[in-house]
C-alpha cells in the first residue's frame, strides 16, 4: 500500500477512438465475437448490465439479418484455416454462469445456433470465487449500483486503507481509465480503479467481508445457484457448443502475475476441462482483457488455437486476439431496452439491512 498504482498490462490499445473499422450500427466489418455475461429471468435477479431472454433474442435476430452468424465450431474451423470473412460473427459467453445456461441457451436452441462458452474452472470443482459473489451482493442487497458504491466508499473511508485510496483518487481521471469500455460510467471506473489498482485483492476482500458481515450474509449463501456444473458443460459439449479456457480462478489483472503463475492458472483450467469433456480445449478468452505477449506465447504452448479479447480495438490478425463486441454496446447502439422488475419486487435486503442504516444505528 502507498505505492503509485500501475496501469494494467495489455497488448491492446485503450483508445477506443482509434478503431478504424467502419461502423454500421454496432456491426464492425471484421470477423468478431459477440460477448455476453449476465442474464436475468426466472430465479435470476436483474443486475447491472444484465439482459433478459427477449433482448437476447432481439440481438440474435438483428445479427442473423445483417451478418453471418456462425456456429462456434464453424467459426473455429474457419479461423484455423484463415477462411473467416468480414461479415462472420459468433456468440460467446464468459464466466461459467448458470444464468447463461438457463436463460440464453434455450434462445440459442430455438435459433439453431451454438456458441463458445469460456469457463473458469475453480467454481466447477466446488470453489467459491469472489468476483461473482461480490457482484451478486451489490446487485441483490442494494437498491441500485449507486447505493453500493456509496456504501463501499464509506467502508473504505473507515478502513486502514482510507488515506491510500483518498490519495490515489486525487489525481484519478475517470475518462482515461478503461476508456475502451465506453459503457462504464465515471463511478464504475472509479470503483474498478480502486478495487484493482489501489486496494488490490487482499485489501478489497477485507472491505467486502466487513460489508457482508454487517449485511448478515456470507459468500457461501451468495454462491448458491451462481455457476454452471460439469454435467451441464458436458451437455453443452454434446450439443455442439465449444467449451474454452478462461483461467482457473479468474484474476482480474492476470497480466500482472508472473508468467509461471499465469501458466498454472491456464494449465489447471485446461486439465479440468479436459477431464470433464474428454478432449483438450483449444479456445479461450482473456479474463478482463488482461494479457501480454508472454501470456500469448504461453497459451500457444498449451495448444490454444483461437483466443478472444474483450473489445473491438483494431485487429492485427492474431489468432489469440480476435475482437469481441460487448452486449452493452449492442443494446445501446440498437436502442433496445430491457424490462426490469420494479424495486418493490426485488429482494428487500437493501431496505432492511443496507449498510448505511446499520452504521447510523
Amino acid at each position: 500500500m502507498g505505492t503509485t498504482p500501475r496501469i494494467p498490462k495489455s497488448t491492446v490499445t485503450n483508445d477506443a477512438s482509434s478503431d478504424p473499422q467502419p461502423r454500421d450500427g454496432v456491426v464492425r466489418h471484421v470477423p468478431h465475437g459477440l460477448m455476453f455475461h449476465h442474464f436475468h429471468g426466472e430465479h435470476f435477479s436483474p443486475s447491472q448490465g444484465s439482459i433478459g431472454a427477449g433482448t437476447f433474442g432481439q440481438i440474435l435476430a438483428h445479427y442473423l439479418e445483417t451478418r453471418q452468424v456462425l456456429d462456434a465450431g464453424t467459426y473455429l474451423r474457419r479461423a484455423r484455416h484463415g477462411q473467416l470473412e468480414s461479415d462472420d460473427v459468433c456468440i460467446t459467453f464468459d464466466d461459467s454462469l448458470l444464468c447463461q445456461y438457463e436463460i440464453a441457451r434455450p434462445v440459442l436452441e430455438r435459433a439453431g445456433i451454438t456458441a463458445f462458452w469460456f469457463v473458469y474452472s475453480s467454481v466447477i470443482t466446488g470453489g467459491i470465487e469472489t468476483l461473482e459473489i461480490y457482484r451478486r451482493f451489490r446487485s441483490e442487497w442494494f437498491d441500485d449500483i449507486g447505493g453500493f458504491y456509496g456504501a463501499f466508499f464509506e467502508a473504505v473511508a473507515e478502513s486502514p486503507h482510507a488515506v491510500t485510496v483518498a490519495t490515489a483518487l486525487r489525481t484519478f481521471e475517470p475518462s482515461t481509465y478503461l476508456a475502451e469500455f465506453t459503457f462504464y460510467s465515471d463511478d464504475d471506473r472509479r470503483f474498478r480503479y480502486v478495487r484493482d489498482l489501489v486496494l488490490g485483492q487482499k485489501a478489497y476482500d477485507e472491505v467486502m467481508s466487513i460489508m457482508m458481515t454487517i449485511a448478515g450474509t456470507s459468500p457461501a449463501q451468495l454462491a448458491k445457484g451462481l455457476w454452471i456444473d460439469s454435467a451441464q458443460l458436458r451437455r453443452l459439449h454434446h450439443d455442439g457448443h465449444v467449451i474454452g479456457l478462461h483461467s482457473h480462478t479468474h484474476p482480474t489483472t492476470l497480466a500482472d502475475l508472473p508468467i509461471e503463475q499465469q501458466r498454472r492458472e491456464y494449465l489447471e483450467n485446461w486439465r479440468i476441462l479436459n477431464d470433464i469433456l474428454g478432449m483438450p480445449p483449444t479456445t479461450m478468452s482473456h479474463p478482463c482483457n488482461s494479457y501480454d505477449a508472454a501470456t500469448l506465447a504461453m497459451l500457444e504452448s498449451l495448444g490454444i488455437e483461437l483466443g478472444f479479447r474483450s473489445n473491438m480495438a483494431p485487429w492485427t490478425g492474431s489468432k489469440l486476439e480476435h475482437p469481441r463486441e460487448d452486449h452493452a454496446n449492442i443494446v445501446a447502439a440498437l436502442g433496445l431496452s430491457d424490462t426490469h422488475p420494479q424495486a418493490a419486487e426485488r429482494p428487500k435486503h437493501a431496505e432492511r439491512q443496507r449498510l448505511a442504516g446499520r452504521r447510523g444505528s
